[in-house]
Formats: structure tokens, sequence, C-alpha cells
């Protein structure tokens, strides 16, 4: 299975440093994912989206407020090629239902020890409009280190 992750670019303000360390979000979900999934990472502020690109689920991760309409336009693109999109990340938690329209899933909360069941269900075809894990932290022993060592950045 293969994973298309991408983090979005928002604009900068007049005079904002300029920074491409790898967004900790998207490396955290990365992390969470089950060693047969490949995931490819696109931070959009660093390099353009191939939208082209072969893939089986589009997740995109938005953790600022200014990456929303953005992440909307992305997921319609990919969308309106047949991809099916998830949606995670804080700025997702924050405009869940908006987001909503634009995905075919939203995930709220942390991904730790929870991927298996998502991906399952996307591979019986019964991908759930909302996975709303807020309420349930997962276990520490689940948190393990944010590395994306399997990933293609």
């Amino acid at each position: 299975m293969k994973i298309k992750l991408i983090y979005p670019k928002w604009k900068k303000l007049p005079g904002q440093t300029t920074f491409n360390l790898p967004p900790h979000g998207p490396v955290v979900f990365a992390a969470t994912l089950p060693e047969y999934v490949d995931v490819t990472f696109t931070d959009e502020n660093v390099e353009e989206i191939n939208f082209d690109e072969e893939c089986d689920l589009v997740a995109i991760s938005m953790m600022l407020s200014t990456q929303v309409k953005r992440g909307w336009a992305i997921a319609d693109e990919y969308r309106g090629r047949g991809k099916q999109v998830m949606f995670g990340g804080i700025s997702t938690m924050l405009h869940a239902e908006d987001t909503m329209l634009h995905a075919d899933s939203v995930f709220l909360g942390e991904s730790e020890g929870r991927m298996e069941t998502v991906l399952e269900d996307w591979r019986n075809g019964n991908l759930k409009k909302i996975y709303n894990y807020m309420a349930q932290q997962p276990p520490i022993e689940d948190v393990g280190p944010a590395q994306i060592g399997r990933a293609h950045v």
C-alpha cells in the first residue's frame, strides 16, 4: 500500500523567517504507520505536489489554520482524480465540519496505535467518514520516536 502524505503550503507573512525543517505532525503520523505502508511525503512549502504520482490513499496534514483552504483545494484535486483523501492534524480538528466536505475521511486525535484499524477499513472499502479519538489518548507505550526512515522525502 502506498500513501501520499502532504503538508500544504501557506502564505508567509511579510518578513517571516523561512525554515525548511520537516514539520512535526506529518513526521509523527508517518512513524505510526505499519511497516507494510510505503509513504511518500511532500512539504509543499519546499516542493511542488506531483498530482500524477501513483498512490492508494492521500493523507493531508494541516497543522496551521492558514493551511486549511489550500488543503481543501489539494483534496478536491485528488478526489477529482478518483483518489480517496484523509485529513488529520490540529487544524483538521479545529475545522472538522468544513473539512469533511472535502474529505473521504477525517482523523481526529492521536494516530498512535490506531492506523492499522483505519487502513483495514480502507482495504475493506469501509473507510469511515470520521475517526474521532479526541477523548481517548493512546497508551504512552504506543508513542514511539518521530522518524520517517521509510518515507521518501
